[in-house]
């Protein structure tokens, strides 16, 4: 407690205070400089900033001049693209170089003109493919043997061409699938089959008559049989010459009452059967052109059943064959020799 009220305790515990209190007149002074200082730095950083500006100022009117003056570098680029645009009257200078091309390609199309005579060459051409048909007398058909179905026994029974054969008979609804197994009851040649005479006997012209029969059958069936008949004639015969004679039309009459006779149908099968002529030694006959009304069907005076001919009506067929007929080197013939009425 009188530690307390001690004046040395009291006088150490105020000399600090007043040693820290004593620098105070010092203190002021220093805070003045910092305030001198921080004056001269604000006048810097002041003059500092004017010149900045200046500098700025200048050189934004540097870039002014600078703009300016490339100005009319851009402007001396544009008349640059103009020069390029020019060049188009370039490439119409050149355009009627162009045009005038068709001009030295019109004599190019009389070329044509030039080859019209060999597009006429063809038909020219067609005759020497084959022997040429000519008119003859019965005694052509000395080494002919008819195969056919029912109106070419009506041929063989009511204009015969000559001295030919005929096989089988009777041939009642022959047909091309049916035609080489044939066999000949009567025996009238000595053989027993169509394939048989064929194999035993040599002729010079083998006439076919087929397809009435079979106007209900599949074209293309239809057609590869005759081909395979075809073959094998040639395979047994190899000098003769074939004739593939046309399917005859039957009445308008008869179409009408039995479709499927139709004419559209006979057509699609003759035109088949005419593929296999060669015009060499295999030879296509339209029988059809001597017994058409203009329709395309068989007159109908011309038939009493309206599918097979009259008896007098056989001879327009007859004919029809001795005006078309092949003679060449291999086959040829001599008309027979006119006899005098007093002979």
């Amino acid at each position: 407690m009188n530690d307390r009220y001690n004046p040395d305790s009291r006088s150490r515990r105020t000399q600090p205070a007043r040693r820290r209190s004593a620098p105070r007149g010092g203190a002021a002074a220093l805070t003045q400089v910092p305030m001198l200082v921080m004056v001269l730095l604000f006048g810097l950083v002041f003059f500092f900033f004017l010149a900045m500006k200046g500098c700025a100022s200048s050189g934004s009117e540097d870039s002014r001049a600078r703009t300016e003056t490339t100005a009319p570098v851009v402007s001396t680029e544009a008349p640059i693209v103009t020069t390029v645009q020019t060049e188009p009257p370039v490439t119409d200078s050149r355009a009627p170089v162009i045009s005038t091309e068709p001009v030295t390609t019109e004599p190019v199309t009389t070329e044509p003109v030039t080859t019209e005579p060999v597009t006429t060459v063809p038909p020219s051409t067609e005759a020497p493919a084959g022997p040429t048909m000519t008119t003859v007398d019965d005694s052509y058909f000395d080494d002919a043997l008819f195969l056919g179905d029912s109106r070419t026994d009506g041929l063989f029974l009511y204009s015969t061409p000559g001295n030919c054969k005929h096989y089988p008979f009777p041939a009642t609804s022959m047909t091309i699938f049916k035609i080489m197994d044939s066999a000949d009851e009567e025996q009238r040649y000595g053989y027993a089959s169509t394939r048989a005479l064929l194999q035993g006997e040599k002729f010079g012209k083998i006439y076919l008559m087929f397809g009435i029969n079979e106007v209900g059958y599949d074209t293309g069936r239809f057609a590869e049989e005759y081909r395979k008949v075809v073959e094998e004639i040639r395979g047994y015969q190899p000098d003769a010459l074939i004739y593939i004679q046309s399917i005859c039309y039957v009445t308008q009459s008869h179409e009408a009452k039995y479709p499927v006779f139709a004419t559209a149908g006979i057509k699609e099968k003759n035109e088949a059967i005419k593929a296999l002529a060669n015009d060499v030694d295999i030879f296509y006959l339209e029988v059809n052109d001597c017994l058409n009304d203009g329709t395309d069907h068989l007159p109908e005076d011309y038939s009493g059943d309206g599918a097979h001919l009259k008896a007098s009506k056989y001879q327009l067929w007859h004919d029809y064959l001795l005006q078309h007929a092949v003679v060449d080197e291999k086959h040829p013939w001599q008309p027979q020799p006119e006899t005098s009425e007093g002979n």
